[in-house]
């Protein structure tokens, strides 16, 4: 995983990475090459919006049954542990009204993912921590979209750490699967202690029943062996015509963790290893598949890639949404209507979202 654990939140240059992520790099870095057809996708970009305006982070959103969007963001109050804030906007996510929080005494709350299950449900998913004590993820739910919210389960625990900081489990991500189960993937520093010792990997719990119980652990991305390499910070997406494509990120000699991808016919048998380098994409990635049938990544060198053959090839989009160059702004790609996609990001301690239109190259 790789995640800002206990940040203050903006400015942005407050958002140092930890110093969890050490290992050395197998030579990912140069490996990052991906063919690219000759016409792709375009976006013009257009408005920005405020989601949270002041002491925010690591925004991420879903569209409500009702057709509102909710939006949950990461507050880092003075003195006080972080929480997570939920906010609703009822105009196409254009403008945003806070609508309820979530808070556990003494803990600090981060990576905050929404979910909208079939049922009308919706579940948010989060890191839970005390510092070098405690690391969960749980899991929360609401039956009145958004407004309030009950504890659902722990999806998984390391309350032995044992004063350590790199034991910990982190940015859960919950992806419905075609055959009814729930998946959560995450970054996972559990496996450090065995023998060979995995420093960082990202594991998967299939979950029957809407969250309520959770799968043992499945591995499913790794340096091969065993080793100082840290993949995470995975996110799923189901591919256009089927099958799952997962993003992730590996953290070695290369500060800015190259990002890389997979696929999987069913969404939990997986190939070994770190999977396909990702050009133009570097840290803490995104992906999300559209209704169209394209596919776009973003990640923290902030730019957008699409691709319009279900995650084969990728194109890089110029310009980005956000010219910001690389930050740890974690930034997410969300489609909003037809045609149409938002990327949410974090700038100067704002959570803001960027709109624009796409064209897939068969429209031209």
């Amino acid at each position: 995983m790789t995640n800002v654990r206990l940040m203050k939140m903006p400015p942005m240059d407050a958002l140092a990475r930890p110093l969890r992520r050490s290992g050395r790099a197998l030579g990912f870095a140069a490996l990052l090459v991906a063919a690219q057809p000759a016409t792709a996708t375009t976006v013009e970009w257009g408005d920005t919006v405020t989601v949270d305006a002041a002491n925010a982070g690591w925004g991420r959103l879903a569209r409500l049954p009702d057709g509102r969007w909710l939006a949950v963001t990461t507050h880092y109050p003075k003195g006080r542990p972080t929480t997570l804030q939920l906010l609703v906007s009822d105009d196409n996510a254009r403008t945003w009204a806070p609508l309820s929080s979530v808070s556990e005494p003494g803990r600090l709350l981060d990576n905050g993912e929404l979910r909208v299950m079939p049922d009308g449900r919706v579940l948010l998913a989060m890191r839970s921590l005390i510092d070098r004590r405690s690391y969960r993820l749980n899991l929360y739910a609401s039956v009145d979209q958004g407004r309030q919210w009950h504890f659902l389960s722990t999806i998984t625990a390391n309350e032995t750490p044992r004063g350590r900081k790199d034991r910990g489990v982190w940015e859960p991500v919950l992806t419905p699967l075609q055959d009814g189960s729930l998946s959560v993937v995450y970054a996972d520093e559990t496996r450090a202690d065995e023998k060979p010792s995995y420093n960082q990997v990202v594991s998967q719990r299939i979950s029957n029943d809407g969250g309520r119980t959770w799968s043992a652990a499945a591995t499913i991305a790794e340096q091969p062996g065993g080793g100082r390499l840290r993949p995470g910070m995975p996110v799923i997406s189901a591919r256009p015509g089927g099958g799952y494509l997962m993003v992730l990120e590996t953290c070695g000699d290369d500060p800015q963790c190259p990002v890389s991808y997979k696929t999987s016919a069913d969404g939990r048998t997986w190939p070994v290893g770190l999977g396909t380098p990702l050009a133009d994409q570097k840290c803490g990635p995104h992906v999300m598949s559209t209704a169209s049938g394209a596919m776009f990544v973003t990640s923290c060198l902030n730019e957008v890639s699409a691709s319009e053959d279900a995650g084969a090839t990728w194109k890089t989009i110029r310009p980005p949404a956000w010219p910001l160059g690389f930050r740890h702004s974690w930034p997410a790609v969300v489609e909003i209507g037809p045609q149409e996609i938002g990327v949410v990001n974090v700038v100067e301690g704002a959570v803001q979202i960027r709109f624009g239109t796409y064209r897939p190259s068969t429209d031209r």
